[in-house]
């Protein structure tokens, strides 16, 4: 598996460990739910990076097949993608501070232009 695919794979399970981490956590109360706290902060950050690492392979990718037909436009479609998934979700934070589950729906579909614009590019690449 190449590393494109590799890498939103695993943006796609930190995606999918944070939203079920955060199912578990609407389900408890009491002190035992002290343990979800650490993992609700750094899973979003560990998401950030993951999607800009994610990107940037893709782009890299993207960038020694240039020369093929559409490398170009791949670039510049996971160069934005990139940028959404990363600055977008920082901008939302900014922009919604007292709505948590608007800010969760937004940055979870802004996390994953990245990974499934990487796979698609990935699939495409391989197919020409």
């Amino acid at each position: 598996m190449s590393a494109v695919r590799i890498s939103a794979v695993l943006t796609l399970l930190l995606l999918a460990t944070y939203h079920a981490l955060r199912l578990a956590a609407a389900q408890c109360s009491g002190v035992q739910c002290d343990w979800y706290i650490a993992p609700s902060l750094i899973l979003p950050i560990l998401i950030v990076m993951v999607v800009g690492l994610t990107g940037l392979v893709a782009m890299l990718a993207a960038r020694r097949r240039r020369r093929a037909a559409g490398g170009q436009a791949w670039l510049a479609v996971l160069a934005i993608c990139t940028a959404l998934g990363v600055i977008g979700p920082i901008v939302a934070l900014a922009a919604l501070p007292e709505s948590p589950d608007s800010l969760v729906t937004l940055a979870t579909v802004l996390f994953l232009l990245t990974p499934f614009s990487a796979l698609v590019f990935s699939y495409a690449a391989r197919a020409s």
